[in-house]
């Protein structure tokens, strides 16, 4: 299909549905993903397959209705990534 290596993408409702499936399919192209979602526990989950196809995976535990918990999630994505190239 199409390579997403040295991209990064952030997923956000990345702990289940469309979410999960949208990241593991970007995992498979080989991008390199951060999780956000509410539930820190499904998105271990959704990690370890992430990890399983071979892409690496930040977990970023985070309601993005709360103004705070989105600079948050942003400063650990940019922290660890050093920029954004996807965004679902």
């Amino acid at each position: 299909m199409f390579d997403l290596h040295n991209r990064v993408a952030v997923v956000t409702g990345a702990s289940a549905g469309l979410g999960k499936q949208f990241a593991l399919a970007l995992a498979r192209q080989g991008a390199k993903l951060a999780v956000i979602a509410r539930r820190a526990e499904k998105l271990e989950s959704v990690a370890g397959e992430i990890k399983k196809a071979g892409s690496e995976c930040l977990i970023v535990p985070a309601d993005l209705t709360d103004v705070d918990q989105i600079k948050k999630a942003v400063s650990l994505v940019i922290g660890k990534y050093g920029k954004v190239d996807i965004l679902v």
